[in-house]
Parts: structure tokens; C-alpha cells; sequence
């Protein structure tokens, strides 16, 4: 780290050597970080850092007033909003990249041991209360279907519970957490926060 200080003249600020050593202030140089910024000692004081300088202070500052009114000039109230009015509306930004700003799933339904009509009502209850109290992914497990006789139930009526709520505006968008339906025991929601 001390290999990479820069080391610059300081200004004169004195005509004697200071307190440290016999070199005159302007001889002694402000050692700086890697970034260029430099150190501050007990001798210099931070405001120093920030003084604007003559050159600067003396250049005119351009009136706000006297711009806003040259902006303004020759429009009414009628033709401003107009203007507001008639601009492109953004773009929508495409699904892919709406999905990558979501998080993991920040929370998850175990649905294992719940019969039809009790996990589609369960599983309904959970994703709208969780989409008013504003959380954006969450897991939900149905299982495969393995322990069960007639092979695996609940997959398929969770999935027709999401197309639903994703025409009512409360799903975004849904995927299977092995992107299969058949090798998934969990299905990856992202509710629409968004819109």
C-alpha cells in the first residue's frame, strides 16, 4: 500500500521549515493514496481540500430565472402539457430482463400432505397476501407425487392456480424449479410488483 503513495510538492504556505524536519514547506511533499486523493496531517485542514479558487469564483453563475423564462418563452399553460402529453412512453422493459431484478426466493408453501381443494385454497391465500405485503419470489412445493397412488395431483393444480392469477395480474411470471414439470417438486413464483 505504501508503495503505491504519490508524492507532490506542497504549497508554501510559510516562509521557515516546520516542526518535523528542516525542509522549507514548499520542498515537502503531500503524500497522496493510489487514487490521488491526499492524506490529511495535523498541519492542513480539510476546508483546504474544498476552497474554490479565484479563477472560478470570478466567473458569472447564470441567472435560473433568466433561464427558465427563456425556456418558457412563447409557450402557455395548454401547450406545456401538451408536450408532457404527446411523449413516447418508455419502453416496456422485456420479461428476461425484469426477471433477473428479482431476488431468490425469499419465502416458501410446503404443500405436502394437503389435499386438492385445501392446497389450491392455501396456496391462493399465500401468493396474494404475499403480493400486498410486497414480497417478489417465493418457492412453492407440491412434491412429485411419489407417495401418493394416483401419481402426482398437486403439480397440475397449482399450475392451473398461477395461470389464473397471472391473467389477474398477481403473477408475473412462474417456472418449475427443475424447469420440468414432471422432475420438479417445487415451482419458482415471481409475483407482479412492478405494474
Amino acid at each position: 500500500m505504501f508503495s503505491q503513495l504519490i508524492l507532490e510538492p506542497r504549497e508554501n504556505k510559510g516562509e521557515k521549515g516546520d516542526q518535523e524536519g528542516d525542509l522549507p514547506k514548499k520542498s515537502r511533499p503531500i503524500p497522496r493514496d493510489r487514487h490521488g486523493l491526499p492524506f490529511l496531517d495535523k498541519s492542513s485542514h480539510l476546508s483546504d481540500l474544498f476552497r474554490v479558487s479565484k479563477t472560478e469564483e470570478n466567473e458569472p453563475d447564470e441567472n435560473f430565472s433568466e433561464l427558465l423564462e427563456s425556456s418558457l418563452k412563447g409557450k402557455n399553460q395548454d401547450l406545456l402539457l401538451r408536450e408532457k402529453r404527446d411523449r413516447e412512453p418508455p419502453r416496456p422493459v422485456p420479461l428476461k430482463k425484469r426477471l433477473k431484478r428479482y431476488p431468490p426466493p425469499q419465502n416458501q408453501l410446503d404443500l405436502h400432505g394437503f389435499t386438492a381443494m385445501e392446497a389450491q385454497s392455501r396456496t391462493e391465500s399465500y401468493l396474494r397476501h404475499s403480493w400486498r405485503n410486497g414480497f417478489f419470489t417465493l418457492r412453492v412445493v407440491v412434491g412429485k407425487g411419489l407417495h401418493s397412488e394416483s401419481g402426482a395431483v398437486l403439480p397440475h393444480v397449482v399450475e392451473d392456480l398461477l395461470v389464473r392469477l397471472k391473467r389477474d395480474g398477481v403473477v408475473l411470471w412462474f417456472e418449475w424449479d427443475q424447469k420440468v414439470k414432471a422432475h420438479s417438486g417445487a415451482v419458482i413464483v415471481y409475483l407482479n410488483q412492478f405494474d
